[in-house]
């Protein structure tokens, strides 16, 4: 809860919110290990088999959308010509350099990471 100016306003918990809260706290402990792991598990996937450019591009896009962001809007954060960022998001064979990744990441709140692991046996 909020007063007028927006301030947070504290107060004791209910009896039946705290029996809530104590429910959701306990499922929690209950399904952590597991979501740990699979985020371990899909970690060791992505470190071994590394993940396509595309996908990275496709989610750069998709995040766009979500935003409800145009490629003029990319393009006025970034310094990115619209018909470049159109081929970057449409081109199968889109090779751009990691500062436009980043830059085009950066506009839609992402940030590009990059992963360095020993080469997997084949």
């Amino acid at each position: 809860m909020a007063n007028e100016r927006g301030e947070r306003i504290y107060r004791k918990a209910t009896d039946e919110e705290r029996k809530r809260h104590t429910t959701v706290r306990e499922q929690i402990e209950v399904e952590l290990p597991d979501i740990k792991q699979r985020a371990r598990h899909r970690l060791a996937l992505i470190k071994k088999e590394g993940t396509p450019l595309r996908q990275v591009l496709a989610a750069l896009r998709a995040e766009r959308e979500r935003q409800g962001l145009s490629l003029s809007d990319i393009n006025e954060r970034t310094g990115i010509d619209r018909a470049a960022l159109s081929r970057l998001e449409n081109n199968e064979n889109a090779n751009p350099t990691l500062a436009t990744l980043e830059r085009y990441a950066e506009a839609v709140g992402k940030q590009v990471v990059v992963l360095l692991s020993e080469p997997t046996a084949q």
